[in-house]
């Protein structure tokens, strides 16, 4: 372990915040309005598809770059990380119910398939949010003492190169939306002064057109 101060490693409970709301809205969304128009039907099965593969991407970064660092540097912990994995299997396998689940109600917006994705959404968030309140209890602090912030920060940068180049802005959006103020400071003092520009002028307001379909569209 590292014997120099912790890492900053306050990103992962921010993203995690994107993902403590995402699927729980997106059930509501639909159980309000369960056949509506085809349009709706594609915007919104869309939407949920897109947040499906973010949180995929998400653990998949975890598991391909932070959790071999732990288990070669800190085997006297190799419990919890264990656990993580395993965790991450049922949230996977939760995640693909979903997505089939989305795919039947796209094709098909019945009461019945309506039911079914929004069960299957429920069913997500029951593994997701003890396996997220784990990660931030269990396996943060350790890894903020273990690796490196080059190390740490390639998460970041995993699961942003696995965003569409046309859905950057709209997840930075989804992302910004539930924190502080504190926290939307952090989150923009890290990116390039392009890009902020580039959200602050063009993303933000994108951002809000795309909430507003999701939340009021029919």
């Amino acid at each position: 372990m590292s014997s120099t101060s912790p890492i900053e490693v306050r990103d992962m409970a921010i993203i995690h915040k994107t993902f403590r709301r995402a699927f729980e809205e997106s059930a509501q969304l639909v159980r309000a309005n369960p056949s509506p128009s085809a349009g709706r039907v594609t915007f919104l099965s869309l939407h949920i598809d897109f947040g499906l593969n973010m949180l995929h991407y998400h653990h998949e970064g975890e598991d391909e770059i932070l959790y071999p660092l732990l288990v070669e540097r800190v085997p006297d912990h190799a419990a919890r990380t264990e656990q993580i994995d395993h965790e991450h299997q049922e949230v996977k396998g939760a995640i693909d119910n979903a997505q089939a689940a989305c795919a039947q109600w796209r094709s098909a917006a019945t009461s019945e398939s309506a039911e079914a994705l929004t069960t299957s959404l429920d069913g997500l968030n029951s593994s997701l949010m003890p396996h997220l309140d784990n990660e931030e209890r269990e396996i943060v602090p350790l890894a903020a003492v273990t690796v490196t912030q080059k190390e740490w920060d390639a998460l970041a940068k995993h699961g942003i190169a696995s965003i569409p180049a046309n859905k950057k802005l709209i997840a930075f959006g989804m992302i910004l939306e539930p924190l502080s103020a504190t926290d939307r400071t952090y989150m923009l003092s890290n990116l390039p002064p392009p890009v902020k520009l580039l959200y602050r002028f063009v993303g933000e307001r994108q951002w809000k057109k795309y909430a507003a379909s999701l939340r009021s569209g029919t």
